[in-house]
């Protein structure tokens, strides 16, 4: 895996890495952040597991700063990989990318 940025391939990770899986409409989201020391911008793993239909992984890039509000609302989840939990970091991550303080992704 590389990151989205600058292309570096991540032999390891050498920053921040968090991971939240979400429940929509019956699917599962899994999204997974892994921060590059070398340009600090964050690759984001999108893993989809469609209930009735084929799983799909795409990628997305996202600054530093929102990157690090996603770790910080992962790490404040006792179980950031249950998909059915309600608690404020689950919400707020609905989306895959933290929420503004008016619930925009």
């Amino acid at each position: 895996m590389e990151c989205l940025t600058c292309k570096r391939v991540f032999k390891e990770i050498d920053g921040p890495r968090a991971g939240i899986s979400v429940s929509v409409m019956g699917d599962e989201y899994i999204y997974t952040y892994i921060f590059c020391s070398a340009c600090g911008a964050y690759t984001v793993e999108s893993y989809y597991d469609c209930f009735l239909g084929d799983a799909k992984i795409s990628f997305f890039s996202v600054d530093k700063a929102t990157g690090d509000r996603a770790v910080e609302l992962i790490r404040a989840c006792p179980d950031p990989f249950d998909k059915n939990c309600t608690c404020p970091s689950h919400k707020a991550m609905y989306y895959g990318r933290p929420e503004d303080a008016e619930g925009n992704p």
